[in-house]
């Protein structure tokens, strides 16, 4: 299959793409703080490179973080030293996310051109904007996005090696290997056994040469793989150690998700919404075809994500993010034979359901400032309680625009084989920006911890101590104190601590450490209701049983 020289009938525009893109990619990322979760953590390792100068292997607060090889982390540092001095850190850190969604699209984009030629370039970028389990990771500082990028850049090598076998095996062997530097032998386990048997699945590559070109590729991949751990081993043999006892655990199959079956189809099915029903529309029609590369390399790759997600790891979204490139390229090839009926469906269904979320989106916001519908109003606000509500002229005469803008659409959409995919992609985009726009503050406000550190500083600093404890503290919470305050915590071991002070944290319905007696409570907080419920305890020693 060779890539279709003629320009494209699509009438999307590339400057186009490029507005929706930024767009989607920019609200949301920049204007806050590092936010509980993976932002805050990921946030954390990459300040402390920045802070500490050591970039060899990550760390937060001065201790080894394993759970990813370095290669995101550097791509955002990079951007913290070039932007960090003219806009927030935390927003220039996080520009490192965009950008590996930016190459995750591109070459999705370049590789479902040359297998499926036409439209199929501008369909990529539109399913992948509006595929639901991409956007809340596309905003935040997230390590597998690094893989992301990566794994849709060996789809392009392999979709180069088909016509150009030294440059594809280039262009797949770096890949691997940046992959492999991103997240691990999970990314190996994901794209190495499709370039050990390309020429089985590729009819095109059965011609004589292809097998040194296979090879090429291998050593460089495995080259760039080798290049960190090597030099991690011979600096800090003992961190080297700890890291590949985590890989091999990451790795190691179990069969513990299956007993979370219902999770699990809940995740697959509006993780891949609304790509699954159209990829599995283009396996249906090119049943017969299957065999062909272009179907068979992303149908591959997609079974392999499936058994990475179900077999290894946690149950977590963001370990779902291989399914993505191989999905949207059976997508892209999909749509433009969906049936009448059912592509119709698919873009009422989504115009339909992003017009609702945003008339809510409104309500919800009239009710936070004016009161009204008063049962709203109550909702919203025990969800922050402590949150007190700004009126923004800004964001009202946007949001007004916005709102204009996507009902134009709604109510005149474009005429394009391109429709379902505009409709989701547009639609996403308007609900993200707009619930950025009118609810950022509120989302930040429930989600920071900047008054929580600097409460707990002074609370801490009442009294003469030499360390605190901590006990139930996750990363992201680690990571927070530590930039914001500069607070330092030692673990509890044994239930025990000879610490003057112990920090004691709940999040939802877990249970937390009792320390009995000998401890004095001087210090409580809790934020938040239900599940998202944080509580925070500071205990200090009773002088008498110290």
């Amino acid at each position: 299959m060779t890539e279709v020289d003629k320009p494209s009938s699509a009438n999307v525009p590339v400057w186009a793409l490029c507005l929706l893109f930024l767009l989607y990619a920019l609200p949301g990322t920049l204007g806050h703080g590092p936010w509980r979760g993976d932002d805050g953590t990921y946030f954390g390792v990459v300040e402390e490179m920045l802070r500490s100068g050591q970039w060899l292997y990550p760390a937060i607060a001065g201790q080894p973080f394993l759970d990813n090889p370095p290669l995101y982390y550097w791509v955002a540092a990079i951007f913290g030293k070039l932007f960090g001095g003219f806009m927030p850190l935390p927003d220039a850190i996080r520009l490192a996310s965009p950008l590996c969604v930016a190459i995750t699209l591109y070459c999705v984009a370049r590789c479902a051109r040359r297998f499926y030629g036409g439209q199929a370039d501008r369909a990529a970028v539109l399913l992948g904007i509006g595929l639901l389990g991409l956007l809340t990771h596309a905003h935040e500082i997230q390590p597998q996005l690094g893989l992301l990028a990566c794994s849709a850049a060996t789809f392009l090598g392999f979709a180069e090696f088909l016509d150009r076998p030294r440059r594809g095996a280039v262009i797949a062997g770096v890949s691997i290997g940046l992959a492999f530097l991103s997240a691990g032998l999970p990314a190996l386990a994901l794209l190495m056994p499709l370039w050990a048997v390309l020429p089985g699945l590729c009819p095109e590559c059965r011609k004589p040469g292809v097998g040194r070109e296979l090879l090429l590729g291998a050593v460089i991949a495995l080259a760039v793989c080798l290049t960190w751990p090597l030099v991690l081993h011979f600096t800090h043999p003992g961190i080297a150690a700890a890291w590949w006892a985590q890989e091999l655990n990451d790795i190691s199959l179990h069969t513990g998700h299956l007993g979370r079956a219902n999770e699990l189809l809940q995740l697959f099915a509006w993780f891949m919404w609304p790509l699954w029903p159209i990829a599995g529309w283009a396996i249906w029609r090119e049943r017969r075809n299957l065999r062909q590369t272009r179907f068979l390399l992303p149908l591959a790759s997609l079974i392999l994500a499936i058994l990475l997600v179900v077999a290894t790891g946690p149950l977590r979204p963001a370990y779902a993010l291989p399914l993505v490139p191989p999905l949207i390229l059976l997508a892209a090839a999909g749509l433009p034979t969906l049936k009448r009926g059912a592509a119709s469906f698919l873009d009422w269904f989504g115009r339909m359901s992003m017009l609702s979320i945003g008339v809510f989106l409104w309500l919800a916001w009239y009710a936070q400032h004016f009161g009204w519908p008063a049962p709203i109003a109550r909702n919203v606000a025990r969800l922050v309680p402590e949150f007190v509500p700004h009126f923004s002229w800004f964001a009202f005469v946007v949001g007004i625009l916005l709102t204009i803008g996507w009902v134009l659409l709604v109510i005149r959409p474009p005429r394009s084989p391109l429709r379902v995919a505009m409709s989701w992609a547009t639609g996403v985009t308007f609900v993200w920006t707009f619930a950025s726009l009118l609810f950022g503050d509120f989302v930040d406000r429930d989600k920071r911890y900047d008054e929580i550190a600097a409460s707990l500083k002074t609370a801490i600093e009442s009294h003469p101590h030499t360390c605190v404890a901590s006990s139930g503290l996750g990363s992201s919470q680690v990571a927070a104190f530590a930039w914001l305050e500069q607070l330092h915590f030692q673990p509890v071991g044994a239930a025990a601590t000879p610490c003057e002070w112990l920090l004691v944290y709940r999040s939802g319905r877990e249970s937390a450490l009792e320390p009995g007696d000998g401890w004095t409570r001087r210090w409580h907080l809790e934020r938040s209701r239900r599940r998202t419920a944080e509580v925070l305890v500071l205990y200090r020693r009773d002088l008498d049983n110290h």
